[in-house]
C-alpha cells in the first residue's frame, strides 16, 4: 500500500483519546503545546515497561532471547532514562514501583519467550478511509505502531495497569479497533485475534492475558468518530469537559481550567477563536 504523503497532517489514537476525554485538554496539549509540568509516575512506568518489553520482543524476532539479566538490564536502563528526563509526580513509591516492575518484566518473558513476532514497534501512516462505507477524511492522516505481530497473524497489545483488565473494556477499546483497521489495511487480510497483555502493578505484579476481536461496522464507527473529531478541532470546539471525574483528577492543566488563572486560555482567546 502507497503511504501518505509525509507533509500531510497527521492524527493519533492519543488526540482521538485525549479530545474525547476533554477538548479543552486537547487544546491545551495540542493546539498551544504546552509542556507538563510534571509526568504522572504511571507514565513514566509504562514507559519504562515499554521500552524493556520490546528489547525482549525483538530479541524473540530475531532468533536471539535476551537473558533474565539482559531483560532486566533493559528496564534498569530505560527507568534510570526516564528519571533523567522527566519532573515526575509521584504517586507510588518509586523503589516499591521499580521492584513491581523488574517482577512485571521477568513474567512477561516468562510468558512470551516461546513465542516469535514478525514485526515489532511496526510504524504506520495511513489515509483515514473506511473500506466498508467509502468515508475518506482527506485532510489527516493517521500514524502510530503496533505492539508486534505474531507469526499467527496476531495483534499483541502491551498494557500497564494498577488494577486486572476487565473484558468488555477491552472489547471496546477504540485504540484496539484502530490497530484491527491497521492490520487489514497494511496485509489485505484479517487478524486472527488481537491479543492485550496487561501487566498488573498490584501488590503481587501479574501478567493477564485476554484476547479480543473486531468487526468491520466496528471500524466504520471508528472512523466515523475520527471524522467528527477532526471537525470540531477545525471548528475550534475547544470546550471543557462538563462531566469531570478521573480524567479531571489526573489532568496536569487543571490550574490552566480555571477561567482568568491562565494567560493560555482566556475570554480574549474565545473572541479570537469567534472570530475565526
Amino acid at each position: 500500500m502507497k503511504i501518505a504523503n509525509e507533509e500531510k497532517p497527521h492524527f493519533s489514537i492519543s488526540q482521538l483519546n485525549c479530545y474525547l476525554q476533554c477538548p479543552l485538554q486537547y487544546y491545551f496539549q495540542y493546539e498551544l503545546g504546552i509542556a507538563w509540568e510534571k509526568t504522572p509516575s504511571a507514565v513514566v512506568f509504562g514507559s519504562t515497561v515499554h521500552t524493556a518489553v520490546e528489547a525482549i520482543n525483538r530479541g524473540l524476532m530475531d532468533d536471539k532471547p535476551l537473558k533474565n539479566i539482559e531483560a532486566e538490564n533493559a528496564f534498569l536502563d530505560s527507568w534510570k532514562d526516564n528519571l533523567k528526563e522527566n519532573q515526575i509526580a509521584w504517586k507510588e513509591d518509586p523503589s516499591e514501583l521499580f521492584e513491581k516492575g523488574k517482577v512485571l518484566i521477568q513474567l512477561y518473558y516468562d510468558r512470551m519467550r516461546k513465542e516469535k513476532p514478525t514485526e515489532v514497534e511496526l510504524p504506520f501512516r495511513l489515509p483515514l478511509v473506511d473500506p466498508s462505507t467509502g468515508l475518506f477524511i482527506e485532510k489527516r492522516d493517521i500514524v502510530g505502531k503496533l505492539d508486534a505481530i505474531l507469526t499467527d497473524d496476531t495483534i499483541v497489545e502491551i498494557k500497564t495497569s494498577g488494577k486486572s483488565p476487565v473484558q468488555q473494556e477491552i472489547d471496546q477499546n477504540i485504540q484496539l479497533t484502530l490497530y484491527s483497521w491497521v492490520f487489514r489495511m497494511l496485509y489485505g487480510k484479517q487478524e486472527k485475534a488481537i491479543k492485550v497483555i496487561s501487566l498488573v502493578k498490584t501488590k503481587e505484579p501479574k501478567v493477564i492475558i485476554t484476547d479480543t476481536w473486531r468487526v468491520a461496522r466496528e471500524h466504520s464507527w471508528l472512523i466515523a468518530t475520527f471524522a467528527q473529531v477532526i471537525r470540531g478541532i477545525e471548528m475550534k470546539l475547544f470546550y471543557p469537559n462538563p462531566i469531570g471525574g478521573f480524567g479531571c483528577f489526573n489532568c496536569q492543566y487543571q490550574e490552566k481550567c480555571k477561567e482568568g488563572d491562565s494567560d493560555a486560555y482566556s475570554l480574549k482567546d474565545l473572541q479570537t477563536m469567534d472570530a475565526a
